[in-house]
């Protein structure tokens, strides 16, 4: 396909995983106009791959570049504070039931529909709710043992260890929208202090001032 790009191709131009490219298509993807195509690749093996034309890839690395050098506190969709699930995906269930794909996702749904043009029979055997930042600490946690690893995401292994191991790692983890709690020595503190103050009676208009004398 030597006028489309990969998405492992657009990974290692950007320096990034796979995972990214996909995480970064299906948030942005729409609204660049970008449009995911499915097919064999040209090598060997002639795997099934996910791509994308040569003026969308460019269009998609333009775009990564140029979000790049913002900080996480300018960007409203820090790609690391938002938050899915973690799911275990049984790909060919009658032939291989062993055979499994593990991840991070936006939406399973979208993702398990994904899967399903290739695979048909896939169904999903867990999932949890999961920060993306959690993401290969997840992946390394629940694979670490009881299986090997196939290619990319997908590995074989005996399912309920994978799920074990997932409920394992996940009962660690706290809630994925919980907030940590600011220390009150912490310098963030100042910043939060004038807005209480504005709002404490007699600041913001919550009683009446008193009465002239006539």
């Amino acid at each position: 396909m030597p006028d489309f790009i990969t998405y492992k191709d657009i990974a290692k131009r950007l320096g990034v995983d796979p995972g990214t490219i996909r995480r970064l298509i299906e948030r942005v993807g729409p609204q660049l106009g970008i449009v995911v195509q499915q097919g064999r690749t040209d090598a060997s093996n002639a795997k099934w791959a996910h791509y994308l034309s040569r003026e969308d890839a460019d269009r998609l690395v333009v775009y990564y570049q140029s979000k790049g050098e913002l900080r996480d506190e300018d960007d409203p969709e820090d790609i690391l504070q938002a938050s899915g699930v973690f799911y275990v995906i049984k790909l060919v269930p009658e032939l291989i039931p062993n055979r499994l794909k593990v991840g991070y996702a936006d939406s399973l749904e979208k993702r398990l529909a994904e899967h399903q043009t290739a695979a048909p029979t896939a169904h999903v055997l867990a999932s949890w709710p999961c920060k993306r930042s959690w993401d290969y600490a997840a992946m390394d946690s629940i694979t670490r043992e009881g299986c090997t690893w196939l290619l990319n995401e997908v590995f074989e292994g005996d399912p309920d260890g994978f799920v074990q191991r997932g409920n394992a790692f996940f009962a660690l983890m706290p809630r994925p929208n919980s907030k940590r709690m600011l220390s009150e020595h912490s310098p963030l503190q100042k910043e939060q202090r004038p807005q209480e103050k504005r709002q404490q009676p007699g600041n913001s208009g919550d009683i009446d001032p008193p009465e002239r004398a006539t």
